[in-house]
């Protein structure tokens, strides 16, 4: 298990720059998270590129910047806006094969939406992102996100069942405290379906802290990956409006490499 970073933790800073923050700062693995439609473009991905080029930074996973605009646009029942939206995927895993990233991140249609979204079609949809994402030699996978409808085990037990071996799951802490579901439940439930994990530290008072200024058991956690043979790696993801963003991941960084002996 490798140490990583989000560029999201540094928003709104300019994704080349958070980039190259990420990588300064000496993490092995990277997200990148777009944050406009012409970062979808071939010459700023290869602009990214060039950032992690001779570095000993290896891009892991791309979130791409319309996450807001999947439920209407994605899972809804007007099939010529999907099919309008649905090139928004193609080029995100597109950019993400160039980037030799292995993921592409999905929170999917929220809990509640106006208009109910089925989940039968729901299934056929994402099915369709991962079959894009295979082209592209990329494998797309489900986030757990709170008031999203992948917020709750049940949801996420329903879709691994419709798509069998093609479910993957990102998961986040810092999703499962907001939605009020149990942290380790949920790990225990998709550790064998967990390709990486996005982390942040919790208390009684925060649900979104750096790793070592919280109470969240990091230990446990990776003995429950450790115990599936998870591979993967794990992100710090935090948001820069709480904290000095350069300070707070050097001192997670260095807290979960003494922890985890890595």
């Amino acid at each position: 298990m490798r140490l990583g970073a989000s560029t999201s933790c540094f928003y709104p800073l300019e994704t080349e720059k958070a980039l190259k923050n990420v990588v300064d700062l000496g993490f092995e693995k990277a997200e990148v998270f777009l944050n406009a439609y012409c970062e979808l473009e071939d010459n700023f991905t290869k602009e990214l590129g060039s950032i992690v080029n001779g570095s000993n930074t290896e891009i892991i996973s791309v979130h791409p910047f319309s996450s807001f605009l999947e439920s209407p646009c994605i899972f809804g029942d007007y099939e010529r806006r999907y099919r309008d939206y649905i090139g928004i995927y193609e080029k995100t895993c597109h950019s993400a094969a160039m980037l030799g990233a292995k993921y592409v991140v999905i929170h999917g249609a929220v809990a509640t939406p106006k208009i109910p979204i089925p989940d039968e079609r729901y299934f056929e949809r994402f099915n369709e992102l991962i079959a894009i994402g295979k082209r592209e030699g990329v494998t797309v996978c489900q986030e757990n996100v709170n008031r999203f409808k992948s917020q709750s085990i049940e949801f996420c037990k329903k879709m691994r069942k419709a798509l069998g071996d093609d479910y993957n799951m990102v998961f986040d802490i810092k999703q499962t405290v907001r939605a009020g579901e149990d942290t380790f439940e949920f790990l225990e439930e998709f550790k064998n379906e967990i390709r990486h994990v996005h982390i942040s530290d919790n208390s009684t008072e925060a649900d979104c802290l750096p790793p070592s200024k919280g109470t969240f058991d990091f230990l446990r956690l990776k003995n429950i990956l450790d115990s599936a043979g998870y591979d993967g790696d794990c992100v710090i993801e935090i948001y820069s409006k709480n904290f000095d963003v350069k300070k707070e991941l050097t001192e997670s960084k260095d807290y979960l490499e003494k922890l985890w002996q890595l």
